[in-house]
Parts: structure tokens; C-alpha cells; sequence
């Protein structure tokens, strides 16, 4: 297994505690004091276990959109590394498209991934896909749902609920295969009420290229 494959099989573990840990900060600090980049997409002010590694992420803007328009969905689109073998998505507002050096070999392609925050109680990208407030979210995305990435279409073909392991250790995820360039990976929490600490559970979405 290459060693980038490896990295990245880690990384949705990652993913699950930088996003599952999210809470509302329910006012126990001053508004002022709460850092921009962690307030959810109707700005109310969040705290993580641990902030993002913004340094290590690499932004790099890209002046496009990610939008799921059955969901209402529609925020700016960021490129962001791995930092130190982690997907960690720095800010509650943005979707992260991760850059991938070695997306291409002899074997074929690895999907696009692009990978957003849910919090528990608030709103960023990732709720906008699950049932909010259920200890039992329902997921919100069905078949034939488009999903548009800086322009570009793809259609849903189906979505699971996995636990963090077998995210990180899914093939369809990140395998190599012939076709895999068209393809759409979206990663992201599933944040279920009344639970604490961080969730125990990926919603994967496979989208192909319409």
C-alpha cells in the first residue's frame, strides 16, 4: 500500500474527532472572544476539543462553490493538505477539498473527496445532510441528488453510515480503480443528540459524475 493511501486511511479517523467534539458555546465566554473561523454557518460561536491545524492545512483558495441544492446548501470551496496525516477541516463554514499528489496511478483513480465539519448543536456543512437534533439521524441526501463541486455536477448514487474504522478502511473511499477520477466522495460527521464526546460514526456520500 502506498504510503499516501496510508495517510489518508487515517485521516477520516481524524476527521470524526475534529467534528464530533463540536458543541455551541452557549455564552460561557464573552461573544469577543470567540474566533472567527468557529462560528457555524448562522454564526453562532463553537469550541472543538482541539482548534484545527490551519498552519499545516495549506489553504488555498479556489473561488468556486460546494452546493447540494436539495439540501440548501451552498459555501465556498477551499483546497486544503493533509496535515501531519490528518483531514481536519478548519473552519465551520467552508468545505475542504483535499489535495491528493498521488490521486492517479497505473491502477486508476481516486475519487475526489471532499471532506466538511458537523456540529452537535449548530449548524455547519455536514448538518445539512443528516436529520437535526434525532438520536438516530435520519440522512437527508437520497439517490439522484446532485451535488455541484466549483462547477461541476455529480448525481448521488448512494450513502452510508460507517463507523470510523471502516470509513478508514474503505476501498470505495479511497481505492484506486479505472473511472475513479469521476467520481465524488463527501465525508463527513454524523452527529447524533444527547451524546457526548466525539461521534462514532462517518456519513459517506458516493456521488458519480453526471
Amino acid at each position: 500500500m502506498r504510503r499516501w493511501v496510508r495517510v489518508l486511511l487515517g485521516a477520516v479517523v481524524v476527521l470524526s474527532l475534529g467534528g464530533a467534539a463540536a458543541v455551541t458555546w452557549l455564552g460561557l465566554q464573552g461573544e469577543n472572544t470567540c474566533v472567527a473561523a468557529l462560528r457555524d454557518l448562522d454564526g453562532r460561536c463553537v469550541r472543538l476539543d482541539a482548534e484545527p491545524d490551519v498552519a499545516h492545512a495549506d489553504l488555498r483558495p479556489t473561488a468556486g462553490r460546494f452546493e447540494a441544492p436539495a439540501q440548501g446548501l451552498d459555501v465556498p470551496l477551499t483546497s486544503m493538505a493533509a496535515a501531519g496525516g490528518a483531514l481536519d477541516p478548519p473552519s465551520l463554514t467552508e468545505a475542504f477539498e483535499v489535495r491528493d499528489p498521488d490521486r492517479t496511478t497505473a491502477e486508476g483513480s481516486r475519487p475526489r473527496i471532499v471532506a466538511v465539519h458537523a456540529v452537535r448543536d449548530g449548524r455547519a456543512p455536514g448538518n445539512a445532510f443528516f436529520e437535526p437534533g434525532a438520536r438516530d439521524p435520519a440522512v437527508t441526501v437520497a439517490r439522484g441528488d446532485e451535488l455541484r463541486v466549483d462547477g461541476v455536477v455529480y448525481v448521488v448514487e448512494r450513502t452510508e453510515v460507517l463507523s470510523k474504522a471502516a470509513a478508514a478502511a474503505s476501498p470505495d473511499v479511497w481505492g484506486h480503480r479505472p473511472g475513479g477520477e469521476d467520481r465524488l466522495v463527501v465525508l463527513t460527521c454524523l452527529q447524533r443528540a444527547g451524546s457526548a464526546g466525539p461521534a462514532r460514526d462517518n456519513l459517506v456520500i458516493q456521488a458519480v459524475r453526471a
